[in-house]
Formats: structure tokens, sequence, C-alpha cells
């Protein structure tokens, strides 16, 4: 699976560079850290529940693991804004959570590890060696709530759990390597906080600005296009819930919400609301106006994503959601970039 992402941040003359200076700094110590760290804290609380479920099988301990799920995919989600660094390197973003998959891989892998109880798949050291598809949150997802799942809460789930455990592990591991790239003693950090002429990676404030920009942008975008429409269909009877990422737990629009949630976190902490020219911060009203928006209708679908996606109330509120994701992401690739002295190239998500 390949994304390709091009975007291109070009200096506007006469912008006054000092607006710049310090974002950086802020969305490393105000959102990145403190978000990763919750992600790290929620991926080690599910792997004891998965630990415990495993050691003394039932259905207590099974819906307590499935609870801590609920967290481990929220903390995921508000962390995901951060695709660009540590959770870029070495495939974290992919191997966290492997999307969009409109070829059904994971499930077929998943699956085919459990008909053959792959013992190199409930290994933690192993199981990182394989394919994205099998070590991420949707594959856990389909473990604890896929079909067969209530075998977890006895003996006869006794390899499933196993693999669970180890997939949570995993996840946790990844979670952690993400978070100490983002230590102040990383050469990452260091040119993120403190770019310079003579750095590798940002040169000055403009290019970290053009790097959070990018990474607003392409949350937004990617939450439309490739979790919400495609299920969604041009018509009720053209929708398909099962198409939605983590429908099987409900956690669709959970999952959606820590999405934006996590770009107006990183707004918030950029700083930008007091850096850009007063004349052009509306920018910053209009987009976490839409923002608040479309959190707001994707929490008022009281229905499964399962259901969801063809029920016409429903299909209301997503298009008032998607509508403003969609108005957002004009907000920062047009407006919020040009308060902050870039312009914004963009070619959408591609991926097969």
């Amino acid at each position: 699976m390949k994304r390709v992402i091009i975007l291109m941040f070009l200096l506007l003359p006469g912008f006054a560079a000092q607006a710049a200076d310090g974002a950086g700094t802020r969305i490393a110590d105000q959102f990145a850290r403190p978000t990763l760290k919750a992600l790290v804290d929620a991926a080690e609380r599910n792997s004891i529940a998965v630990d415990a479920l495993c050691a003394e099988p039932g259905a207590e301990r099974l819906e307590a693991a499935r609870e801590t799920f609920d967290t481990l995919v929220t903390g995921f989600g508000r962390a995901s804004v951060l695709r660009f660094g540590p959770l870029a390197a070495e495939s974290r973003i992919e191997r966290l959570f492997f999307w969009p998959d409109p070829r059904g891989i994971a499930l077929r892998q998943v699956q085919g590890v459990l008909a053959k109880a792959d013992d190199t798949a409930a290994r933690q050291e192993t199981l990182a060696e394989k394919s994205a598809a099998l070590q991420g949150i949707p594959a856990l997802e389909f473990v604890l709530f896929g079909s067969g799942s209530e075998q977890l809460a006895s003996s006869d789930g006794a390899f499933r759990c196993a693999y669970a455990a180890a997939i949570s592990r995993n996840i946790g591991l990844i979670a952690a390597e993400t978070l100490n790239g983002w230590s102040a003693d990383t050469a990452f950090a260091r040119s993120f906080t403190a770019p310079s002429a003579d750095a590798e990676i940002y040169r000055s404030p403009r290019e970290v600005d053009g790097e959070i920009v990018k990474a607003m942008s392409t949350a937004l975008q990617f939450l439309g296009a490739a979790e919400l429409r495609p299920p969604l269909g041009e018509t009720p009877e053209k929708a398909n819930g099962r198409r939605a990422p983590l429908w099987r737990s409900d956690l669709t629009f959970a999952l959606a919400r820590a999405r934006v949630g996590g770009v107006q976190a990183l707004l918030d902490a950029s700083g930008y609301a007091e850096t850009v020219p007063s004349d052009q911060a509306y920018a910053i009203d209009s987009l976490r106006f839409e923002l608040n928006t479309a959190s707001t209708q994707l929490g008022e679908i009281g229905l499964p994503a399962e259901a969801a996606f063809a029920d016409e109330a429903a299909r209301g509120h997503l298009a008032v959601a998607l509508l403003a994701l969609d108005h957002a992401r004009d907000i920062v690739s047009e407006h919020l970039s040009a308060a902050l002295g870039l312009t914004m190239g963009f070619n959408a998500l591609d991926g097969d």
C-alpha cells in the first residue's frame, strides 16, 4: 500500500518570520509528547487486560479487554495527526493502523493466522517482522470483536488470546518508539524545535510551519476520503457500513472524533491564534468552528456504524460532518497557510 502526498511550501514575500518562531517547541511540549505518552499508557492498559484474559479466560475479563481497546483507539486517533517524523518512520503509522484496505487484505491475513494457529504471530518479536496488516489496531479489533471472538472467554480461545496479546504488546512498543523519537535529544526533535539553516530536516521556522499545516490537511483529508466516504456511498442503497474502520467494535465514529480532536489540539498547541497577523486571525476562528461542527455531528449519530451509513438521519449528520471537514481543510490549505506566509500545492492521498 502506498500513499503519495506531495505538498510544496513557498515563501510569500514580506511576511514577518517571527510569527513562526516557537511553533515546533509548543507542538512538541504541549501536544506531541503528552499525546503520545497517553497512547503508550493506553496500550499498556490494554496489554495488561489482554494478558489477564489469557491467564484466566472469562466473560468479565473479555469485557475489560474490550473496554481498554476503546481507550487505545481514541488515543491513537488523537496522535494520528502527527503523521510525520517518528510516526512516519519505519512504517509505524501503517503498522499501527493498516488503512485504507479496500481489498480486505488484513481480514484475510488475520483469519489465516487464526485458522493455522501460526505460533510466530503469537510472539511480539516475530509478529513485528510480519505484514503491517497483522500487527496493528484493526487486526486487534478483529481478534477481540470479530467472528469467533467469543472463544476468548474460554480456554478454547488460547491461541487467539496469545495472538491478541502479541498485537497489543507490539502496538505498545511502536507507540513507545514513536514517543522516544520526540525526545528532546533526538535529531528530529532538535530540528523541529530549533530549525537552522544547516539542519538536515528543518532549515527554518517556516518549514516547521509547513509540516504542521501539511499534517492538519492530511489528517482531515484522510478522515473524509479514506474512512467516511467509502462506506457512505452515493445513496443509502449503496452504503456499506462494513467498509468503515472498526465497525465491529462500533468505534468508527469515536475514532473519527478523536482524529478531529487531534487536529484541534495540534492547532491549539501551535500558538497560531497569537502569532498570525490580526487581520487574518479569522482563519483560526473559522477552522475551530468547522472542526467543532464536524465533531458535534459525528457525536449525534446514535447508531452502530454497520447500520448508520444507510440510515437517512445518520447520513444527514455525516453529510454535514463531511462538509465541515472539507471546509476545514480548505481553510488550512488556503487561509491558514496564507496567514503563515505559505502557499500550499496539494496532491490528494493516493493509495491502492
